[in-house]
C-alpha cells in the first residue's frame, strides 16, 4: 500500500517538472526566438506578456463578471416559534429537549385542534 503511494507522488512529481520545465523551455526559446528583432529585454518583455498576460485577463474578467449568491429567505414555519425557541434552550440543556419536546407536541396538538372549524 505505501510503495503504491509513494509511486504515485513520484509520478506526479514528475508530471508536475515536466510541465513546469516545459513551459518554461518554451518561454525561453520564445524569447531568443525574439532578441534580433526586439532585443534581449524586449523579447523577454513579449514572452512574459503572453505567458501572464491571458491568465492574469481572464481572471481578472471572472471576478468581475462573478454573480453573487441571492441571500437566502429564512422563513419559520407556522407553530415553529415555540420550536425555535425549545431548540434554542436545548443546546445549551440536552434535558430540556426532552422535555420541550413533548411540551411542544401537546401545545401544537392543542393549537391545531382550536383551528379546525
Amino acid at each position: 500500500m505505501g510503495a503504491k503511494i509513494a509511486a504515485a507522488v513520484v509520478l506526479a512529481v514528475i508530471g508536475l517538472l515536466l510541465v513546469v520545465f516545459g513551459v518554461g523551455f518554451l518561454s525561453y526559446a520564445l524569447s531568443v526566438a525574439l532578441s534580433p528583432t526586439l532585443g534581449v529585454a524586449g523579447g523577454a518583455a513579449v514572452t512574459g506578456a503572453i505567458f501572464v498576460g491571458p491568465p492574469v485577463l481572464w481572471a481578472a474578467l471572472t471576478l468581475m463578471t462573478a454573480r453573487k449568491p441571492k441571500p437566502k429567505e429564512h422563513k419559520i414555519p407556522v407553530g415553529g416559534l415555540w420550536t425555535a425557541l425549545f431548540a434554542a434552550i436545548a443546546k445549551e440543556t440536552p434535558w430540556i429537549a426532552i422535555v420541550g419536546t413533548v411540551l411542544v407536541g401537546v401545545a401544537e396538538l392543542l393549537l391545531s385542534r382550536r383551528k379546525r372549524p
